[in-house]
């Protein structure tokens, strides 16, 4: 039973990184290129929207993350690479919403409560995007741990 259940947590750490990370690729090589077009008309619906929607998600997700990423660290203790693997997977998942909540949210407040002056919209979003820049980094070194974590248990569930 115990197997099953660090089994399904690595595994649930691993689908939550593998979405965190797919969502900032897809942001940083196909949403990126088109809002630097965008106009006070069309950020409500291609920006404001999806990005109202994935906070509501990652709420959700994370908070499990953080747990599931904690059983790793504490479950890994005395085999060095998967410890390792699971602190930095630990870290990133830590990182990544607190680069959120401190760097991106006022952007989002900002563009939210609407930007009077529509030529300072674009600047706003490059912004946005150099700041998302971050967590794109800080989201594939956490998928990569997530994966070196499990690649490192090597036969998972005889291995816990």
């Amino acid at each position: 039973m115990r197997e099953a259940l660090l089994t399904i947590n690595a595994v649930w750490f691993l689908f939550g990184a593998t979405i965190y990370c797919g969502v900032m690729w897809a942001l940083r090589f196909f949403f990126y290129p088109s809002w630097t077009a965008m106009n006070r008309e069309s950020v409500k619906d291609h920006f404001l929207v999806p990005i109202a929607a994935a906070t509501r998600f990652f709420w959700v997700v994370v908070p499990l993350m953080l747990i599931a990423g904690s059983v790793m660290v504490i479950t890994a203790w005395g085999d060095a690479p998967a410890f390792i693997a699971a602190v930095i997977a630990l870290l990133g998942i830590i990182a990544i919403p607190a680069v959120g909540v401190v760097l991106i949210f006022p952007v989002n407040k900002i563009i939210k409560d609407g930007v009077a002056d529509e030529a300072a919209l674009v600047p706003l979003l490059k912004k946005w995007m150099r700041l998302n820049n971050i967590r794109w980094i800080l989201a594939t070194v956490m998928w990569g741990a997530a994966v070196w974590y499990i690649i490192a248990i090597g036969d998972f569930p005889h291995a816990v």
